[in-house]
């Protein structure tokens, strides 16, 4: 069998305290441009919003990438519509960085977004 030489990246499955139910996904991806960098990413179910799981699940992903792979950096991307992640990305301790336009091609139009990064001297994990 292969050994594992490096992480790509990491899918999470997001399930409330209170049952084996899915709420959500979270991932992080390593960029293959700088090594010692990822991006993140997630999805809750709109009955979970304003929880606290996307706040706690950017946490876990920020203490997975500084605590546990050492990387030096952490960045995440939103829809410039969608303000809830920037109020879950900001405070889980990120930095809104800024925009870049014409990034992603959604639904058959091209959609600018909106970028947040951490690096690992930032990273509080008791915040």
């Amino acid at each position: 069998m292969p050994s594992v030489t490096r992480l790509v990246g990491a899918l999470v499955e997001l399930a409330p305290t209170s049952g084996p139910e899915l709420i959500g996904f979270a991932r992080l991806a390593m960029d293959p441009h700088q090594p010692q960098a990822a991006t993140i990413g997630f999805a809750l179910n709109p009955a979970y919003w304003g929880q606290g799981y996307g706040t706690g699940t950017v946490r876990a992903l920020m203490g997975l990438a500084f605590d546990r792979l050492g990387l030096h950096r952490l960045w995440a991307a939103r829809s410039p519509a969608n303000e809830a992640s920037h109020r879950t990305l900001v405070g889980a301790g990120m930095t809104e960085e800024g925009r870049i336009r014409g990034h992603v091609h959604v639904r058959g139009s091209w959609r600018d977004s909106i970028t947040y990064s951490v690096l690992a001297e930032e990273w509080q994990p008791e915040r």
